[in-house]
């Protein structure tokens, strides 16, 4: 447990460290020399700023790129970091082989701390292109209908912590892993559900596009693992159950089941709106709760399951237009490390008995702005303006501070001459100097009272 909460940008630099920098920086530069014979020569620094732009254009949504360097609509956090040239050139080029980097975004979530509770499921990277080949698909029950298919095993607070890249017959590479006794679908369960790190104690849920009677007795047996998951009626194997005919006249609620005790599965049919088959190893029919179910008649509210993972990612997905299929891998995988950097935030809040907690959207800015701002030299250095820092300073300041990872970073904090307004630090303070980085009023006092709020604002 943490004795305090760091900052966002150091919440995501869990996932996308410094050794992931500089293998896109490396493999942009190589590709560019491959590609039209001369180095872009990026360096980790910008690989950050650019990461940090794109993240900021996953709220800020503009119809083309060019529209945040117009004159028209400007966007200043953008266009002020770099050109609109140099911020089009990576986009274009092959910034990674897509493999290492997937690697390590997988090693990096096996490492998280997990909960005991998982679901395992279909998630869709939106790509309409044509250059991908067969490793694109489509799925009409899917928000977004055509794309890669990444199998994700998540959380129930919605934290990623193992996929797979959907490729085929060859997801599993030469080893094929279980998939000839079980089949691809099952297979791809078991591989996710072996890095577990404590199964006997972890339940693990799927729809029926995974659930055979095999895999539930497999995962039983061999990892000491529970499941439950919806199955079709043509993967019962011969058990046979009540009619939907009939449970539909009994009602809302009704039930039949069938157990095999050697084989520790029991198999649950149960009429809702229609008939739903549940093949469990974690529970059988025992015992019987009431559940809140939605009557037109009454009007009554019912919860419903969502699919975290999916929602937060489609919630400020980065934008991923490119001739290179493999940016949607990858612009996919940043939104994911965001997003499981945002929940160790919340869990850690909680843990430290915080009340309150930045949003998504005030947590992804700020990482945002880490990535761009944090450890660099200002870009275009300015004088504050008058409607840039508040009129004066309370305890929690309506205009934001910048982020701490700008704020003390020790780089490029430079005083400038201002119009004079109150300083942002003391209560009762007046100034003429301001931080030409991060553009708020500091004053510096001498005489029998001496403060050197600017000193004491950029020290921790």
């Amino acid at each position: 447990m943490p004795n305090q909460l760091s900052s966002p940008c150091s919440y995501f630099t869990r996932f996308f460290d410094e050794e992931l920098f500089q293998l896109i920086a490396e493999q942009t530069n190589l590709y560019s020399c491959q590609l039209r014979g001369t180095s872009i020569n990026t360096n980790p620094d910008e690989v950050r700023s650019f990461i940090g732009m794109k993240l900021v254009m996953g709220i800020v949504k503009m119809p083309s790129v060019d529209d945040y360097w117009s004159e028209g609509t400007r966007y200043q956090k953008i266009a002020n970091v770099m050109s609109v040239k140099r911020f089009q050139y990576p986009d274009q080029d092959r910034l990674f082989k897509v493999r290492p980097v997937l690697e390590h975004m997988r090693k990096k979530f096996l490492k998280i701390e997990s909960e005991n509770q998982f679901s395992i499921d279909e998630m869709m990277v939106p790509y309409k292109g044509i250059k991908a080949g067969s490793l694109r698909q489509y799925l009409p029950s899917k928000p977004h209908h055509w794309g890669f298919k990444i199998f994700v095993r998540a959380g129930v607070s919605g934290m990623v912590y193992d996929f797979l890249v959907y490729t085929g017959k060859s997801t599993f590479g030469a080893e094929q892993g279980p998939a000839k006794e079980l089949g691809l679908r099952a297979s791809v369960v078991v591989e996710l559900c072996k890095t577990i790190n404590n199964p006997m104690e972890c339940v693990v849920y799927f729809d029926n596009f995974f659930t055979t009677l095999p895999l539930t007795v497999h995962l039983n047996e061999s990892l000491g693992l529970r499941s439950l998951g919806t199955i079709h009626k043509n993967r019962l194997k011969g058990c046979h159950l009540e009619d939907d005919h009939k449970l539909k006249r009994q009602g809302r609620g009704s039930f039949d089941y069938r157990v095999d005790n050697e084989a520790k599965v029991a198999i649950v049919k149960w009429f809702d709106n229609k008939a739903v088959t549940l093949a469990s190893s974690c529970a059988a029919v025992s015992p019987v709760k009431e559940v809140r179910w939605f009557s037109k008649e009454q009007k009554k509210r019912v919860g419903v399951t969502l699919d975290l993972a999916d929602m937060m990612v489609d919630l400020y997905r980065t934008p991923a237009k490119s001739h290179r299929w493999y940016m949607s891998l990858f612009w996919q995988m940043a939104d994911i490390a965001l997003n499981n950097a945002w929940l160790l935030y919340r869990r850690d809040a909680k843990s430290l008995g915080e009340v309150k907690h930045k949003k998504l959207k005030t947590f992804r800015l700020e990482v945002a702005d880490g990535l761009i701002h944090a450890g660099k030299k200002k870009a275009r250095p300015s004088k504050p303006r008058e409607d840039d820092v508040p009129t004066k300073y309370i305890q929690r300041p309506v205009t934001p501070r910048p982020v701490d990872d700008i704020r003390y970073d020790k780089v490029d904090h430079f005083p400038v001459f201002s119009d004079r307004g109150r300083c942002k630090l003391c209560s009762n303070g007046k100034s003429t100097i301001a931080c030409q980085k991060c553009g708020v009023r500091l004053c510096i006092v001498t005489g029998k009272n001496p403060r050197n709020c600017f000193q004491n604002f950029h020290e921790k």
